[in-house]
């Protein structure tokens, strides 16, 4: 006990002691151990581009990870080559039908030329199946058929398909059997090379080696393509893929390792399928969000042409080392991708189209046959978007191909774009940019120029003497030095052939006989009488395949091949006892009643032939190289055959809705719902005014006759007049009031009594026939019985066929139906005629009947020549696979919800008022009192609707006009201030090189950030209020990321020379833009690590100096200030649209609406602009504030962005209206010296603080 005694002193000393330190304020202080160092980490930035070194098995399963699980198909091994019948069925023409024949009896005995390779053709992806199977990597197709929602259009995979891999002795054994010399597939470029460069795999070597061997056993020849878009994914998640140089080298590897084992028995070799696919397939591939982007290049316009730069000499350089060093013996091409163009019409607009379709398709690539350069209408459209080519590049490309090979599927017609190519070419957000030239598949006189194709191949149409002019065109005018073309891919799917149940009915595909029988009479043609020398020509395809963003919906096959999966489907590996014509490969369970085609009767149980069974219940059916979003549409204007860029699912009005024309986006005050006139929620017959029949003086069918069924009551003699208004408008308003409101009974009590109704009853029957559906009657009854009935409609009744069904009307007197309903002043009979039949269309695909859909679309809408783009949206909602995608693509609530009631709203206000009163009528006049107020009212500063007991008008004792708080937490000049999203902090910039950040409630400082070692010209909050950046002027130079909660710095950017002078948080909050006075960091987009991630220039060699920016609150526009000059981007696809230069003054700061439309900005000679971003069109003017040597900024406040609120020289600060008048609310006394920003609070508009050169911070409220 005594020895524990006798340490108490000691600890009593020691506690003393830290009791000491603390009462100091001493911090604690922790080491980092020996051994161990630190690093930060952000687990949502993008990955950075790396140098593979690891080609283990661990890191291929790491990249089949990215893919998910993965379908094994019946079929694991290489299957032995079955019999083939010495004879195949074919039509009979005696049972009772015939061959299709030629129509040019003058080629019955002419033969194709000596040396004439002809066969069938397709890829590795689309029928090898075997996906994960012997060491193969994964390819970026494996990845977006598994991981991408929407990427395919039935969700299927190419992971069993046709299992070629496994079936390719049967496969061609059956080519010889049909008499076929030759067949061009495709070889798998991540089966040879699993990382896309690296050890090649053994187990594919030894596959091909015995493909090889099998061509050489049965005498067919091969023609290999050795690139058909299934680019190894572990390309991408290392560098980028084609938007990286590194990728030439590694695809010159790739090839050169093929090319030299198996030349001596390959007579051609295409090095790329199509390299116009980095349009309308690689430009949409989701990188950055699917997939890693390293390089940070996630897709449109720059995507694309960097694809095409680097595939263009990726080939090159491979074909130069085929002749000049390996010394091949055979030849090398690749294969191109375009469609016939003729103009419309004679005018130098159409022939203008004409040709930029060209040159923007096989023009592009056109290089090896000119001077190895890409066309002057691509370099002078696209400017810094397209790579510029140096002359050793030309000189790679130019000579590189050794015969012209396209792929010609179809034709069209080429017509100038609204507005002309010039304008469209000098803006880049036009939605027709980059192409800017129309083309259709509709001839001058309306007709389609041929067949058409299953209805999801909406841009494919049967031209077969479109090939002739085709092969004519290109090697005497476009190219005429081509030595000799080969058409290397031309095919047609059947119309709704993946819809059968059987085989029987698809072994009856005329349109596809029909198309392959006259396109090769026209090649016939086109080497006998244009003496065109064509030496070969490849259909597509062997047999039906996946057809890459439809899937299994489409069939081209000459061969059915029914084994598809799904990328959610257990794989197929039990057999099923469905029949198949390919016995090796046993079906998937048959799905339970596919939908068939609309005019064909279902088969039978009694078929000869028993059924290749659908994997799902979905309809089976296309081919081409589109993703399920893409479709092109005969009424397309901005189309080469496919669309140049998909529908975003895709273009839409900016408010994200699929509106129709005249819809005020605007919304009422009141708190209404979108009813009818007299109506009720129900969509259906109206039951209290469907009963209220009569009237209309100003017509025959006037006031008076029947209500209920009786005899309107007479009426004492009052007078026309109410209080200077027509009394029977007011009455009428009323009444369609009453019904609004759901007093339908106070309504006809109205009717009885006034003697006036609501509307007569030719527009009671045709507002039930919209809202019932009924679209012939509603046509009838609107424009009459002969206006535009020529030819009739579709009919949505499904017992209807295809004929003409728009006849006389079941309900209505012809003396009714003969006139129609007279319509407002300038309204548009075309346009209504439109809505009418958009909505019929849309609720035909809402009930899956696709084939009447499609009919509708290309024989009763595109006739009517309305907004082009609007009819590229409604053609591209032929792909949605279900009624509820179709909606959620739409943005449309389908025939049972409120779409009816909003399109009979705006019939409405095309119809004569006389007769049909506008929708909601009171509620419009009552909108318009209420907006009149508002705009008078010069301190209206509530978001609040007004009374309508009472005028409104605000109190100026109730605006902010007095400070209530002056806080002192700078000690020198105040720059900026600004507060957080939700209000409950301010932050403050200083020349005393400090941030302080406030608390709103009592204003007491949170933290005072003390890092800088210059004056802080600006900061921004980070989009959740966690972060804010600061900008640093001389000498520091930097920027800086601050924790908001700890005050601590995240990050320091100081890779400047000169001042950083702004700054803007991307929405996503992983990234800012800085702007500073920089010449190589003038405008640069950065992730929070400090890395650099894009760099924001007008052009390459092009320095930017940025004195203010701005990020749109939707994310779509980034505003760069310059000394005089404004820059518009698009901020997700990171393209300059447009320009705005202001020659006589100096641009300050600019700050975006929340409507993301307006820019406010500030200006030098004492200027405050609003101006639209994306026309520049000034729409109003700012003027009392001074502003002539400094920086002052300018910024929208109070309720609803009503007022426009700026600092000034003089020391005040100035406040405005923000409406058409722009008038001068006041001009309060605020600093000494300049005031150079104010803040409004974001959530209580009776609050804003200024910031001043005498140091201090005010807080502004009512007196």
């Amino acid at each position: 006990m005594a020895h524990r005694l006798a340490l108490l002193p000691f600890f009593c000393s020691l506690s003393a002691l830290v009791t000491a330190q603390s009462v100091n304020g001493s911090t604690p202080t922790f080491t980092l151990p020996s051994g161990y160092r630190t690093a930060s980490f952000n687990a949502s930035a993008q990955p950075t581009a790396f140098n593979r070194t690891d080609f283990s098995e661990n890191a291929l399963n790491e990249l089949w990870n990215l893919v998910g699980p993965v379908a094994t198909g019946p079929v694991t091994t290489t299957v032995e080559a079955t019999p083939e019948p010495s004879a195949y069925s074919q039509p009979d023409a005696n049972h009772f039908h015939g061959l299709v024949g030629s129509n040019h009896p003058e080629l019955n005995d002419v033969k194709l030329p000596k040396g004439f390779k002809w066969g069938v053709s397709s890829s590795s992806y689309q029928i090898e199946g075997a996906a994960k199977d012997e060491g193969k990597g994964p390819s970026i197709w494996d990845l977006l058929a598994h991981r991408v929602p929407n990427q395919v259009l039935d969700n299927s995979t190419g992971d069993v398909v046709a299992s070629h891999y496994w079936l390719y002795k049967q496969d061609l054994a059956r080519l010889r059997g049909l008499g076929m010399p030759a067949f061009s597939p495709s070889f798998s470029w991540p089966r040879f090379l699993p990382f896309g460069h690296g050890p090649v795999n053994e187990a594919a070597v030894k596959h091909y080696d015995d493909v090889i061997s099998e061509f050489v056993a049965t005498g067919i020849r091969p023609a290999v393509t050795l690139f058909h878009w299934d680019t190894p994914l572990a390309l991408f998640t290392e560098y980028g893929g084609w938007t990286d140089r590194r990728i030439v080298d590694d695809f010159f590897n790739y090839a050169k390792f093929v090319i030299s084992r198996y030349d001596a028995y390959v007579d051609e070799w295409f090095t790329i399928n199509e390299p116009q696919y980095c349009n309308w397939q690689y430009s949409y591939y989701p990188a950055g969000k699917y997939y890693p982007a390293p390089n940070g290049v996630t897709g449109g316009d720059k995507a694309r042409f960097l694809c095409g730069h680097y595939t263009l000499l990726a080939h090159a350089k491979v074909a130069k080392w085929y002749h000049d060093e390996f010394k091949g013996r055979g030849r090398i091409t690749f294969k191109n991708s375009g469609n016939y163009y003729e103009a419309n019409s004679t005018s130098a607009g159409d022939e203008e189209s004409r040709q930029r379709n060209f040159d923007f398709s096989i023009g592009w690539f056109g290089g090896p046959w000119t001077d190895g350069d890409y066309p002057d209408t691509l370099k002078d459209t696209l400017g810094d978007l397209l790579p510029e080519l140096t002359q050793d590049e030309k000189d790679l490309i130019k000579g590189s191909c050794d015969f012209f090979a396209i792929d010609a599927y179809s034709s069209f017609m080429a017509y100038e774009i609204d507005g002309g190519a010039e304008a469209c070419a000098s803006n880049r957000s036009h939605p027709g940019f980059p192409e800017c030239a129309g083309s259709t598949s509709l001839s001058p006189i309306g007709f389609p120029l041929g067949p058409a194709a299953d209805p999801t191949m909406s841009w494919l149409y049967s031209a077969p003497s479109g090939i002739r002019k085709f092969l004519k065109h290109i090697t005497t005018e476009l190219f005429p030095s081509v030595p000799d073309i080969v058409v290397t891919e031309f095919g047609f799917s059947e119309p709704f052939e993946g819809q059968w149940t059987s085989i029987a009915p698809a072994l009856w595909d005329l349109r596809r006989a029909d198309y392959f029988q006259h396109y090769l009479d026209q090649i016939l043609l086109s080497i006998h009488e244009d003496k065109v020398n064509v030496t070969g020509a490849w259909g597509w395809a062997i047999f039906d395949n996946f057809e890459w963003g439809q899937g299994s919906q489409v069939r081209f096959g000459l061969h059915a091949a029914p084994a598809f999966v799904l990328a959610d489907e257990i794989a197929p590996n039990v057999p099923s006892p469905n029949a198949s014509d390919r016995p090796t490969i046993p079906h998937s369970p048959a799905p339970p009643s596919p939908e068939l085609s609309a005019h064909e009767p279902p088969s039978t149980d009694n078929d000869p032939v028993a059924a290749p069974a659908a994997p799902s219940t979905r309809p089976l059916a296309p081919k081409r190289r589109r993703g399920s979003q893409d479709s092109d549409d005969l009424s397309d204007p901005i189309e080469r055959g496919r669309p140049s860029r998909p529908i975003k699912k895709r273009r839409r009005r900016t408010d994200g809705t699929m509106r129709l024309d005249s819809d005020a986006s605007k919304r009422s005050h009141s708190p209404t719902q979108s009813y009818t006139n007299g109506s009720t929620r129900s969509p259906g017959p109206r039951s209290a005014l469907g009963k209220i029949a009569n009237g209309d003086s100003h017509r025959p069918e006037s006031n008076g006759s029947y209500t209920s069924g009786s005899s309107v009551a007479s009426v004492k003699a009052l007078s026309s007049s109410f209080f200077g208004h027509d009394r029977e408008e007011v009455t009428r308003i009323l009444i369609q009031s009453l019904s609004d409101l759901g007093y339908s009974d106070a309504a006809g009590a109205l009717v009885k009594e006034s003697g006036y109704t609501l509307e007569g009853p030719t527009v009671a029957a045709f507002r039930n026939a919209v809202l019932n559906g009924d679209w012939a009657e509603a046509e009838e009854l609107l424009f009459g019985t002969n206006s535009y009935h020529n030819g009739g409609g579709i009919h949505l009744d499904s017992a209807a066929g295809y004929g003409k069904t728009w006849t006389q009307s079941r309900s209505i007197a012809q003396s009714h139906r003969a006139e129609g309903l007279p319509l407002a002043e300038g309204a548009n009979r075309d346009e209504m005629l439109f809505w009418l039949k958009q909505q019929k269309y849309l609720e035909l695909l809402e009930r899956r009947d696709l084939g009447k859909a499609l009919m509708v679309l290309r024989q009763e809408l595109t006739p009517l020549h309305q907004d082009v783009g609007r009819l590229h949206i409604l053609s591209s909602l032929m792909m949605c696979p279900s009624a509820d995608d179709l909606k959620l693509q739409a943005v449309w609530d389908g025939a049972d919800g409120e779409s009816r009631t909003l399109l009979l709203s705006e019939l409405s206000k095309s119809i004569s008022p006389s007769v049909m009163i506008p929708e909601h009528r009171l509620v419009g006049l009552l909108d318009e009192v209420k907006d009149g107020w508002i705009s008078n009212c010069l301190y209206h500063n509530t978001a609040d609707s007004p009374s309508l007991y009472i005028d409104h008008n605000c109190e100026r004792d109730d605006f902010p006009m007095k400070t209530v708080l002056e806080l002192k937490g700078h000690h020198d000049e105040v720059w900026y201030l600004k507060y957080s999203h939700d209000g409950t902090k301010l932050a403050s910039t200083s020349k005393d090189k400090t941030i302080v950040i406030y608390e709103t409630t009592t204003y007491k400082v949170l933290h005072q950030l003390d890092e800088h070692d210059s004056g802080v010209t600006h900061l921004a909050w980070s989009p959740d209020d966690t972060k804010i950046i600061t900008c640093c002027a001389q000498q520091e130079n930097s920027a800086r990321i601050w924790d908001v909660k700890t005050g601590t710095c995240l990050r320091l950017i100081s890779d400047f020379t000169y001042p950083c002078t702004t700054a803007a948080w991307a929405p996503s909050g992983t990234h800012v833009v800085i702007g500073s006075q920089d010449t190589k960091y003038g405008c640069c987009m950065w992730d929070l690590d400090g890395h650099l991630v894009h760099a924001f220039a007008p052009h390459h060699n092009d320095s930017v100096r940025v004195n203010d920016l701005a990020i749109s609150a939707d994310g779509s526009r980034l505003v760069v200030l310059l000394e005089n000059k404004i820059h518009v981007y698009d901020f997700r696809s990171r393209e300059k649209l447009c320009e705005w230069h202001f020659d006589d003054v100096k641009l300050t700061s600019v700050t975006i609406s929340s409507d993301s439309r307006h820019m406010l900005v500030s200006m030098n000679k004492n200027r405050i602009r609003l101006i639209e971003i994306d026309t520049g069109r000034e729409v109003q003017g700012y003027e009392g504030q001074i502003q002539e040597n400094f920086i002052i900024r300018s910024t929208f406040g109070g309720a609803d962005e009503n007022f426009v609120v700026s600092g000034s020289e003089d020391g005040r600060v100035y406040i405005w209206r923000n409406n058409v008048n722009g008038l001068l609310v006041e001009a309060l006394d605020a600093h000494e010296g300049c005031v150079n920003a104010v803040a409004w609070h974001p959530s209580d508009p009776r609050c804003f603080a200024s910031a001043g050169d005498d140091g201090r911070v005010r807080v502004w409220r009512p007196r």
